[in-house]
């Protein structure tokens, strides 16, 4: 099939002569020009009776191609703004194949971008759970209005989900949330009226990419080596301008899966005190690691915002996060979370803390943490080792594609050939030059046997060379 490229009120769209799969030739075009900048993140594509009329096919065709990229996160819709360009910020979302591993068609691409739990043991707690929750009795509770911060007894099961070896945080400083999104985003509000950029990593979470613009802040990549954020960098970038707070992700960084040495951990601290700046630690993985370092906010309680959450570790549907502030941050954290969400769910908020008080939540981790060390031992095996980033407790992988190869051109050359990964243009705060790679999340796969095709295809790709999917003839 060739696509002709013409332009709609000065802006390129595709043209297809053909009928087979038009809707994939139109998506996959479009993502073309997202990914190359030529619809930035922020702007709107055409909208789409605009563009069928210009093709000459039917909207429910170019309906069918906007959701193809709302599906790979390229795009988000909105009734009033319409198709919003995310350039890759927000994550794809797939339903997940069959427990059994096998997918719908033998054609079905295998989504590889989404960090959810490896094993079924959540369902499993929850089904019993449910049978004695009644017999709760905080469950009455779960009818009414609670506290935008949590209830206090729930207030306390956060402080022990953040706690670490030497480390016990007051629950008075403990915020219950939807998640550590929604964490984040009151940490932020927590920050309006500082002026000032946002520090991270050149590589970073890209929920707080989502949040740049709706708080207005700008994000400045600082870089870093296998220990973590480089403190000169950090110290230079602290002189010259006017910096709000460090975002860092010290263990298991997302996503190049570095753990922050405790000596580099001391040197941030350093530099945030010296400077009075914020440090927002995220550490929504930091549970999974068996050995963990002290975290950033028992070094410096009196600047840390700790977000962390149950979605990575129990399950996304759970919906559960915990915020530690610094001392009295807590009220206006919860203004925060009053104004966006009133409250955390009662009900989610009641099973996460019944699990971490009775251990069922230990118990679901340590599941967790196994069958990712099986998925980790089948990435070291088929990917090549010199391009690998890893660590056994992590639910994702690091690959560094070598020259010829540009992350975004290997992501869509994998998914031509049925799996989906993350480039690192979903992760890179600027325009800066950054390493080229992408996160692969083996918890995603519905089975080790369907990770296990996956991975032959990415190493397969990775032994070919770049191929032209794109463009105009």
């Amino acid at each position: 099939m060739k696509i002709d490229l013409n332009h709609t009120n000065g802006a390129e769209v595709p043209r297809t002569k053909g009928r087979e799969a038009t809707y994939l030739e139109i998506s996959r075009n479009l993502e073309e020009k997202v990914r190359s900048g030529f619809y930035p993140p922020g702007s709107r594509l055409p909208p789409q009776r605009d563009l069928a009329l210009e093709l000459g096919i039917n909207v429910s065709t170019v309906s069918r191609a906007y959701k193809e990229l709302q599906a790979r996160g390229l795009i988000v819709a909105s009734k009033r703004r319409g198709s919003i360009v995310t350039g890759g910020a927000m994550p794809a979302v797939h339903t997940r194949a069959e427990s059994n591993g096998s997918t719908v068609s033998p054609n079905a691409v295998i989504d590889l971008t989404v960090n959810r739990p490896a094993t079924g043991e959540f369902l499993s707690q929850l089904a019993r759970t449910m049978t004695t929750i009644a017999r709760d009795p905080r469950y009455s509770e779960t009818q009414e209005y609670q506290p935008p911060q949590g209830p206090q007894w729930a207030r306390a099961a956060g402080a022990q989900w953040i706690a670490a070896p030497g480390f016990a945080p007051l629950p008075d400083n403990v915020v219950v949330t939807s998640g550590a999104q929604h964490g984040l985003y009151a940490v932020l509000s927590s920050l309006m009226g500082h002026e000032g950029v946002i520090l991270s990593d050149r590589l970073t979470y890209y929920g707080l990419k989502a949040l740049a613009p709706v708080f207005q802040f700008e994000l400045v990549g600082i870089p870093s080596d296998h220990e973590g954020l480089l403190p000169d960098r950090l110290e230079a970038a602290c002189k010259r301008m006017r910096v709000k707070a460090i975002f860092v992700v010290p263990n298991l960084q997302n996503p190049t899966v570095t753990t922050m040495s405790l000596a580099r951990r001391a040197a941030l601290v350093d530099v945030a005190r010296r400077h009075h700046i914020a440090i927002i630690e995220d550490d929504v993985y930091g549970p999974l690691l068996r050995t963990r370092l002290p975290t950033i906010a028992s070094l410096c309680p009196e600047l840390t915002f700790h977000v962390t959450s149950t979605s990575k570790i129990l399950a996304p549907g759970l919906r559960i996060g915990y915020l530690l502030t610094p001392p009295h941050g807590a009220a206006l954290a919860a203004e925060a979370v009053r104004t966006t969400a009133w409250m955390p769910a009662p009900l989610s908020t009641l099973i996460a803390t019944r699990w971490i008080e009775d251990g069922t939540a230990q118990t679901i981790l340590d599941a967790q943490r196994a069958e990712l060390a099986a998925r980790q031992t089948l990435a070291s095996e088929l990917l090549p080792a010199e391009h690998l980033a890893s660590d056994p407790a992590c639910m994702f992988v690091w690959l560094r594609v070598p020259p010829p190869w540009r992350s975004d051109d290997f992501a869509a050359n994998a998914l031509a050939r049925g799996v989906n990964t993350m480039p690192a243009s979903a992760f890179a705060v600027d325009r800066s030059t950054v390493e080229h790679g992408v996160r692969i999340n083996l918890a995603c796969a519905a089975s080790r046997e369907q990770l296990t095709r996956a991975l032959q295809i990415l190493a397969h790709t990775l032994r070919d060379r770049p191929r032209a999917l794109f463009g105009s003839i």
